[in-house]
């Protein structure tokens, strides 16, 4: 294969894992596979990742992060406590970016460059990250959930992120970074109703079994039954990236176990093109 996407991916970023020596036992399972999917990936030789994080927020456009390289300290804004400044530099990739800005606008969505040098990353692109590939070797171009988009404007988005791929040549990883359900409770340690955690295993199934074209027919219903993270926004832009139309095949794969975190349900999930190897992990 050469440039596209070779694994779409759902990542936690559960603040109570964003320093791992800190994190409760319950969230073991959880962290297990966020080292597992990172050494699944690193193996694959990716040339980018493409983050869409919960806990950046853009209100109308979409946007695209085009600094050629990311530096600073993360602040959990909301959770100071368990994440108070952590340092982060990788590489960006503007020329991926302005050509993704480019597929973006054949969809008609309304699109900004992120240029700004004072831009700084939310714990949602740090956390993943710092597991995915914690040499912080691989560049990443960050987007945002838009709270004016429809899930419909999300399935084009990720559409454009697999053209912009294919563009630019790059072998590109998209991480979703989100739980699945979320409907938040006080309590770290606090499990999504039962209800909520059939329908997220159901879900997962899914995904991991390759139905993409049924995942995406069940998401809208699936999204608001069990409260997702952003109205399911980074989910759904994420099955924008899989390309179900022209014939191709799926494989997923749930690494380490499905987690709670104050009500929500955290797993990590990665399906690739059954056209390419799976990896060790």
């Amino acid at each position: 294969m050469a440039g596209g996407i070779i694994r779409t991916v759902v990542a936690p970023h559960v603040p109570r894992i964003g320093i791992e020596a800190k994190a409760p036992p319950f969230l073991k399972g959880v962290i297990g596979g966020l080292h597992s999917m990172g050494r699944e990936i690193r193996t694959a030789k990716p040339d980018l990742f493409v983050i869409l994080s919960a806990h950046f927020v853009s209100t109308f456009n979409w946007q695209v992060t085009m600094q050629a390289e990311h530096k600073g300290m993360c602040v959990a804004e909301e959770a100071p406590d368990l994440i108070p400044g952590v340092p982060y530099q990788r590489r960006g990739d503007p020329e991926f970016a302005e050509a993704l800005v480019k597929e973006i606008q054949v969809v008609g969505v309304p699109v900004v460059r992120n240029d700004t040098p004072h831009y700084s990353w939310d714990y949602g692109t740090y956390v993943p990250l710092s597991y995915l590939d914690p040499e912080q070797k691989i560049p990443v171009v960050v987007l945002p959930s838009v709270l004016a988009s429809s899930l419909d404007e999300c399935f084009s988005v990720g559409m454009a992120v697999r053209n912009a791929a294919i563009a630019t040549g790059r072998r590109a990883v998209f991480v979703a970074s989100c739980s699945f359900s979320h409907k938040l409770s006080r309590g770290p340690g606090i499990w999504p109703a039962e209800h909520f955690q059939k329908r997220d295993r159901d879900f997962i199934a899914l995904l991991v079994e390759g139905r993409i074209p049924e995942a995406k027919a069940a998401f809208a219903e699936y999204a608001q039954a069990v409260v997702t993270e952003q109205g399911g926004r980074p989910l759904a832009t994420m099955l924008g990236c899989l390309d179900d139309k022209n014939g191709e095949r799926f494989a997923g794969i749930l690494h380490g176990s499905y987690g709670p975190s104050s009500g929500s349900g955290n797993a990590c999930v990665a399906i690739r093109p059954a056209s390419l190897p799976a990896t060790a992990a």
